[in-house]
């Protein structure tokens, strides 16, 4: 059966698309009543019934059952509806089409797939002449690498471009990462976000101990760049950043997350605290490893500037600090993730604090070429120095007289982020 909707004699044919109803169980004529207005506001309408197919010039419209406005000239769809347009399709429960603007609004299990993404919400516009799609409430939207949920979000087809607002999360899977915010910019043919309105970066992993870890990054803005023809894949996070991972956190003006060598880059004023250790330099590396499929810190690389302070276990007063410093320096942590070695590079100055068993026996301060501090239960078991090697040693009962900390020292652990 082949129907073709007439539009009212007030109406300029010339302009309208012409609708071809190809398919349906039952056709029927009808009057649509609006008695909420004065004078009640009429239009005649067909209704089709099973199987139905409506098609245009570059749409075909399916359904389960329709009604077809003649003057308005917009078309109810309810049930199994399907609007497919050259590369594009859109599914959904129920909604209306407006075949002289090219658009579709659906509600219900609303879904849009072409070449390049799947889209789904409880609701959906689609303006096909724009190639523009606007959907919210509980949007998803899926592309080769990573997931998007938000609120809402609009689709620019052409950009292959997405403008995400409300509780925005992208996830990919590849690499187990998971960012969230308030508003998101996606090019999913770039591979390529940014996300800000309080962005978090969480990446969930499991230790060398088989338990469970997780790291989170706060910052006010995160660039996702995960395109091939990027030589390094990384999130740039940008201003106040805070990091946490277990007993580690840090802090720095901005940092960058490197994907595939597992490296963060801190830098502008960074500062990382490790269980009782506090790393300072004008810019730091944190080098995570993987090992038999579970994460661990294995080093610090630290630039410029370096500084390692301790706080003394063994110390009741909580005033003595084991501290070492020099222009570069590399700690390194053994398979449980504790401090094993620092190997410190140029101009190396150390202080640690002497005891027989527990009982204190002084401090030691000494200097040269380069050391290398070997640690146990995070207190300093042995040191080896390189080169031009001067050291002085203070009895305990000097040591209320003098200020023995290194030049530059400072204890900032007021600043260590808490989340």
């Amino acid at each position: 059966m082949r129907v073709i909707a007439q539009p009212s004699a007030r109406v300029d044919s010339s302009k309208l698309i012409t609708v071809v109803l190809e398919r349906a169980n039952e056709v029927a004529g009808g009057e649509f009543v609006d008695s909420t207005v004065v004078p009640p506001y009429r239009e005649d309408t067909r209704s089709a019934v099973g199987n139905v197919l409506f098609r245009e010039t570059t749409t075909a419209v399916e359904c389960d059952t329709a009604v077809q406005f003649l003057l308005s000239r917009k078309i109810r769809v309810v049930g199994n509806v399907r609007i497919a347009r050259d590369s594009v399709l859109i599914t959904g429960y129920e909604g209306f089409y407006f075949p002289d603007e090219r658009r579709s609004e659906l509600r219900k299990d609303v879904a849009l797939t072409d070449t390049k993404v799947y889209l789904s919400s409880e609701r959906g516009v689609y303006y096909a002449n724009d190639q523009r799609a606007v959907f919210s409430q509980d949007v998803v939207l899926q592309d080769s690498l990573n997931v998007v949920l938000a609120d809402s979000l609009v689709y620019f087809r052409r950009d292959a471009r997405s403008v995400i607002v409300g509780k925005v999360r992208i996830l990919n899977a590849a690499d187990n990462v998971r960012i969230k915010g308030g508003y998101a910019e996606h090019f999913n043919a770039r591979n390529y976000s940014f996300i800000q309105e309080d962005p978090v970066m969480i990446k969930i992993d499991s230790t060398s101990q088989g338990t469970v870890d997780t790291l989170t990054i706060r910052a006010l803005r995160m660039d996702s760049f995960r395109s091939e023809k990027d030589s390094v894949p990384r999130i740039v996070i940008k201003d106040s950043v805070r990091i946490r991972r277990g007993e580690l956190a840090a802090k720095s003006t901005n940092a960058v997350y490197r994907l595939k060598d597992q490296k963060i880059i801190l830098y502008g004023r960074p500062i990382v605290w490790y269980e009782g250790s506090q790393l300072t330099g004008d810019s730091i590396v944190v080098q995570i490893k993987e090992q038999n499929k579970k994460n661990r810190i294995d080093k610090v690389f630290i630039y410029r500037n370096a500084f390692l302070v301790s706080k003394d276990s063994l110390d009741k007063s909580g005033k003595k600090f084991s501290q070492v410093s020099g222009n570069d320096m590399v700690i390194t942590f053994d398979s449980t993730s504790k401090i094993l070695r620092a190997d410190v590079y140029k101009q190396a100055l150390s202080l640690y604090y002497a005891y027989d068993g527990t009982k204190p026996r002084g401090a030691n301060v000494s200097s040269g070429d380069g050391l290398s501090i070997f640690f146990e239960d995070n207190r300093v078991k042995k040191i080896i120095f390189r080169g031009d090697v001067e050291g002085e040693q203070y009895p305990e009962r000097l040591l209320g007289r003098k200020d023995l900390n290194l030049p530059g020292f400072q204890w900032r652990i007021s600043e260590k982020p808490n989340e």
